[in-house]
């Protein structure tokens, strides 16, 4: 069953086509992510579904009701924002519940949904506190009780993170997946970081100039990119990308040659121009079973990262990366050998970059 469905829909801002035709089903009760560069659409298509923009064109349905042109109030959406967007005036507990009050609600089931919200969210002991006497996490944990006091079922996030340093936002990602997991609504959340997006999401949809590129579970986002783009967006560093011909499970550029018979694409054909992608956690500088030597090749730059590393070096006048354990004794200038596992290659067309 669908919490929301969005359908044909176009956005236009004059000449510019800013959403294409965009159909998307979320599931009830699940967190979907809306994942793409600054630009791409996911905001604007956000506040479509929660009635912020009028559309051009389509029909936006949650929970079986065409919402097109109905109020955002009348939507049934709680909606957590970039900014806080906390009144300063007020306590956190006023915060939490100015937005039931204006409605007429009883000053019990106030309370009730306000005490809940708190014991959720962990922030009962700050109820009498205003916002500026708050951390920027605690500031976000009282946006995102704002929504949660509405009692909707469906959560709109748009970026919520984005303001907070980077231990911060770890921590609220558990949060977050916490909260989902314990409320069961369905959650749909926008962001540019793939982090966020592989840990929360139980699916991904990659945007790019208003049209979803592909919409999957993180692993299938990962895994099989079903183009060029969604495989460069995904990853960090990105997939190492050189371009080739394949020929009868060859892949070839100039007079070097991968034996790729371990990879078999159902569209490929001969002698056709492809790009062939590696990424760099596929890659390894010790040869493992099924594995088979790519190069050597001269450590351009190293870059440590605790339990990892990462290098950077040059091959077939592209720029390549591989990541290593991070116990290693290897410099900048150090030569090592690469060695590939033709099971983990990706192909795609260069004339339509789609996946083969």
């Amino acid at each position: 069953m669908n919490s929301v469905s969005i359908r044909q829909l176009d956005l236009k801002y004059q000449t510019t086509h800013v959403l294409k035709g965009l159909n998307l089903d979320i599931r009830k009760g699940e967190f979907l992510v809306l994942l793409g560069s600054s630009g791409c659409g996911k905001s604007t298509l956000l506040n479509c579904i929660a009635g912020l923009l009028d559309i051009s064109a389509g029909q936006i349905w949650i929970n079986d009701r065409n919402v097109t042109w109905d109020e955002p109030k009348d939507r049934g959406i709680g909606m957590v924002f970039q900014s806080y967007a906390l009144y300063p005036q007020m306590t956190v507990e006023k915060n939490l519940s100015f937005s039931l009050k204006v409605t007429g609600m009883e000053k019990a089931e106030i309370a009730r949904r306000v005490d809940r919200a708190a014991r959720i969210l962990q922030i009962e002991s700050l109820l009498q506190r205003k916002p500026s006497e708050l951390s920027g996490g605690q500031r976000q944990r009282v946006a995102i009780g704002r929504a949660l006091v509405r009692d909707v079922d469906v959560f709109l996030f748009d970026e919520p993170l984005s303001n907070l340093d980077a231990k911060l936002r770890a921590d609220l990602r558990v949060e977050i997946k916490r909260l989902h997991q314990q409320l069961k609504n369905t959650m749909i959340y926008v962001t540019h970081d793939q982090v966020e997006a592989l840990t929360l999401a139980d699916r991904i949809a990659i945007m790019k100039n208003g049209e979803v590129q592909q919409l999957g579970t993180p692993g299938e986002i990962y895994h099989h990119p079903c183009n060029l783009f969604v495989a460069r967006f995904i990853g960090s560093p990105g997939m190492n990308i050189i371009a080739g011909h394949w020929h009868e499970g060859v892949f070839s550029q100039q007079d070097f040659r991968i034996d790729l018979h371990g990879y078999e694409p159902e569209t490929a054909t001969n002698d056709e121009a492809v790009f062939l992608g590696i990424r760099p956690e596929h890659l390894c500088i010790e040869e493992r079973p099924g594995s088979i030597r790519l190069s050597t090749v001269t450590i351009d730059i190293v870059e440590p990262m605790g339990d990892e590393s990462i290098f950077w070096f040059e091959l077939l006048d592209c720029r390549w990366s591989i990541k290593v354990h991070g116990d290693h004794d290897y410099h900048s200038g150090d030569p090592i050998n690469i060695f590939i596992d033709p099971g983990k290659v990706h192909l795609f067309s260069q004339t339509t970059e789609d996946r083969l």
